[in-house]
């Protein structure tokens, strides 16, 4: 696949890894749709940036946790450029607690976006995709998804959930040469992982064979190739120095 007028779709790209992802693709040829939830001013930076580089993006706004809202903003980046080559499914939150006090609220939080929000958005490509004769979709998923986590249950249950709709899907849309794989980042410095107590960061550097964070720049390095893979899905990429 080259870059000539690709349409790559990121959700949660207003900020932190998100926002790495779509500079990742700031070049000619690409077309960034920057999507966000509430950080209108943020996307917007986003974008602008971008175009600076090279790239063309707009910024487009939904609740990925309501189905409705992730067909009105496909349709409305199909409108504007006329197919979605990429998605990239980042969009995610964390509300941590113990499983036995964990609200329920926060369950539902976490759930909604960080599961149903991916699906959403999938199901709302899948048929564009499939017209157009293929696409690449990249769900970002967690070790706590592979591992669990003490005090994520619903983050840990999201993420691996996810990695299991990612090898359904994959197998669901290959015969429409519609590729799905998961991503598995290690620990690294973005603006979620940031309120993670300080304990999990020291287990993490501990537990890692390198005694450091994942590199942003790696992960954005092997995402651009993997979106230039034809025949590779269903894969769970683990980009870190621990050993599961």
């Amino acid at each position: 696949m080259t870059a000539e007028n690709q349409v790559v779709l990121i959700t949660g790209a207003s900020r932190g890894l998100g926002m790495h992802l779509a500079l990742g693709f700031a070049r000619p040829g690409y077309r960034v749709a920057v999507h966000y939830g509430s950080r209108s001013g943020e996307a917007e930076e986003v974008a602008a940036s971008v175009r600076r580089q090279g790239g063309e993006a707009l910024p487009f706004t939904a609740d990925l946790s309501e189905p409705a809202q992730a067909e009105e903003m496909v349709h409305r980046i199909l409108d504007i450029w006329g197919g979605i080559h990429i998605l990239i499914n980042n969009a995610a939150i964390i509300r941590d607690a113990p499983a036995v006090s964990m609200p329920e609220k926060d369950w539902d939080a976490v759930m909604d976006l960080d599961l149903s929000g991916p699906f959403h958005a999938m199901r709302a490509v899948s048929g564009p995709m499939r017209d157009q004769g293929g696409g690449e979709i990249i769900n970002m998923v967690s070790i706590a998804g592979v591992r669990g986590s003490a005090g994520q249950a619903n983050y840990a249950a999201a993420k691996a959930a996810l990695i299991g709709l990612t090898k359904s899907a994959a197998r669901e849309w290959g015969p429409f040469n519609i590729r799905v794989n998961a991503v598995c980042p290690g620990f690294m410095e973005t603006d979620m992982t940031r309120s993670v107590p300080e304990q999990v960061r020291s287990l993490a550097l501990e537990q890692s064979c390198l005694s450091g964070f994942c590199d942003t720049g790696d992960l954005v390095r092997f995402i651009r190739a993997l979106v230039t893979m034809r025949t590779v899905t269903g894969q769970v990429f683990h980009l870190d120095s621990r050993i599961i």
